[in-house]
């Protein structure tokens, strides 16, 4: 059984307005939540489960199926064979996609309907977002440097979270060169690891050729799934960066027995670079970096990550596969981490346990379509949420099919 969540009475500070009277106050005091206190020890993981899954193409069109799921294949002798893979290639052609665009959780709701329509029931859960707004939550305790802002709006029992984008961007440091060169490398690296199709069904000329194409990161691949911690059920959709052998057919789970049941999640991976380790210094700032390789994966269920490791001139030159469940367990013993080790996951799980149930709680249910604001300021102690006069955020053919097919 879970325990209780300790939730600090603080004033709202960072500029947020103090308040006269002891209604007031009391109100106020309970829309903040301190970072360094706020747990709930040993929670209980609802085992990650795929509900959907869903792709976007080439033109950023959106489909409800596996179109874009690309396969793992990279090869240790190609590498040493070339000296190292030039990730700076193509550089100058990257298709790269305007994230200034404003997607919300479109991608994930409209998935959500198609997945409704066809099982006729509804996807349940208390809150419903992208895994990289909970991951952003879960490290919250270890990575203080950077404010953020959620927007949260209650619809048909279920509380939406999404990022308040134009406040990202707003704070976004103009990038240079190199960060743009860098942020490159990650997109190479997924084009050189992964095959479009299974191996059996590629030709060599295909194989071989990919790394001379233009690299885009306008396709995308993701996965749909219901999870929770604690009290508090999740849907969540993020981005998979390929399978490792195969993605199983939901038809071969049609009997549903758990002993059976071969779970699609099982099979992905998460691809990531980091500049090949030659110091102490650079062993612990990639230990630092895995963190959020563990949370990202664990969240959403993916069993392994593999980390292409390159120089400093942005060539690759080896790869190593991590298991997720191992990482916490590979940093804690490092003595490069140790005996300052700089994040614990059990600590960052009991963190987000608490967060969950303070937003699942504090939020007025009852107050559908009120958009509320979730703030975090650079290096303060405190989640404070308020209310705002913003339009709901939600695609309005969501928000149509739900209106027209209430479901229990």
């Amino acid at each position: 059984m879970a325990g209780r969540a300790h939730f600090q009475s603080t004033p709202w500070t960072n500029g947020i307005p103090e308040v006269s009277s002891q209604g007031q106050r009391q109100q106020a005091l309970a829309l903040s939540l301190p970072i360094s206190t706020a747990r709930i020890r040993g929670p209980a993981m609802r085992q990650p489960r795929e509900v959907a899954s869903f792709s976007y193409d080439n033109n950023r069109s959106l489909h409800f199926d596996d179109s874009s799921l690309s396969y793992f294949y990279l090869l240790q002798d190609d590498i040493t064979a070339s000296g190292g893979i030039d990730l700076s290639a193509g550089y100058n052609i990257f298709k790269k996609r305007d994230d200034t665009i404003d997607e919300h959780l479109d991608g994930m709701l409209l998935s959500l309907v198609d997945l409704e329509k066809n099982t006729g029931k509804k996807t349940t859960g208390d809150i419903i977002t992208w895994r990289g707004i909970v991951t952003k939550l879960l490290c919250l305790p270890y990575s203080r440097q950077d404010g953020f802002e959620l927007n949260a709006v209650w619809f048909d029992r279920q509380l939406f979270i999404e990022e308040d984008l134009p406040y990202k961007l707003a704070r976004q440091r103009p990038p240079d060169q190199r960060s743009e060169l860098m942020s490159y490398w990650g997109y190479k690296f997924e084009q050189i690891a992964t095959i479009p199709r299974p191996w059996s069904e590629c030709s060599r000329q295909e194989i071989e050729s990919r790394g001379q194409k233009p690299v885009s990161n306008f396709a995308q691949y993701c996965s749909v799934v219901k999870t929770g911690l604690g009290d508090v059920r999740l849907v969540i959709a993020g981005e998979v960066d390929c399978v490792w052998d195969y993605k199983p057919d939901p038809k071969d789970n049609i009997d549903n027995d758990p002993k059976l049941f071969d779970n699609p999640l099982d099979h992905y991976v998460e691809l990531k670079t980091n500049r090949v380790i030659q110091s102490d210094r650079d062993a612990s700032t990639f230990e630092n970096k895995l963190f959020k390789v563990w949370a990202q994966s664990f969240l959403l269920g993916v069993p392994k990550a593999m980390i292409g490791f390159r120089t400093e001139q942005g060539y690759l030159q080896t790869f190593e596969e991590f298991e997720t469940q191992k990482i916490p367990g590979i940093v804690k013993k490092s003595k490069y981490s140790n005996p300052y080790t700089t994040w614990d996951g059990v600590d960052a799980l009991a963190f987000l346990a608490a967060c969950l149930q303070w937003l699942k709680t504090t939020i007025p249910r009852a107050e559908e379509n009120i958009v509320w604001k979730i703030r975090y300021l650079p290096r303060s102690d405190y989640l404070t949420a308020s209310k705002t006069d913003q339009p709901s955020f939600l695609h309005p053919e969501f928000v149509k099919w739900r209106s027209e097919h209430p479901m229990k």
